[in-house]
């Protein structure tokens, strides 16, 4: 599993870039609110890594030792 990271540029004209990194298709749009929060600001433009166009990555519950019997 890839490490999900997001990347943060303050740039000298004073605007603000955004980056998820390790998140692929449309899950990174679930981190918009999240980045808003963060810089305290609405994003008005998006622009989609090769990520997005990748297939999300589904997690294999079987490589986990994961206790069911609740």
């Amino acid at each position: 599993m890839t490490k999900k990271q997001l990347k943060i540029k303050l740039m000298p004209n004073g605007e603000i870039q955004m980056e998820t990194i390790g998140i692929k298709g449309q899950k990174c749009l679930e981190y918009i609110p999240l980045m808003e929060s963060i810089a305290d600001i609405k994003i008005t433009e998006q622009k989609f890594t090769e990520e997005y166009y990748e297939q999300e990555e589904d997690i294999d519950l079987e490589n986990y030792n994961i206790r069911t019997d609740y």
